[in-house]
């Protein structure tokens, strides 16, 4: 872990504590940029998925369910022995 001296926002750490839970600014700090890195990293794989660059369909083709007889809703099924 790096040990860094930086200037922040007084109003933002406090806000920050409050949104993530966290009782100390180094705590609010990390959750915070464990949180913009996330987010970022969610979006490049969105975006790769609707420009194609990411592919499901043979995955979802290979993981069709078609069920030969239609199962019985929880209401219909037998009572398990204890």
């Amino acid at each position: 872990m790096t040990r860094m001296m930086v200037d922040l926002d007084d109003e933002l750490i406090a806000q920050a504590k409050v949104i993530y839970g966290k009782k100390t600014k180094a705590g609010a700090v990390r959750a915070a940029l464990e949180d913009a890195v996330k987010r970022h990293l969610r979006q490049q794989f969105f975006d790769a998925m609707d420009s194609g660059e990411i592919d499901f369909s043979e995955i979802v083709e290979k993981t069709k369910v078609t069920p030969s007889s239609p199962s019985p809703s929880p209401s219909q099924e037998e009572p398990k022995a204890a």
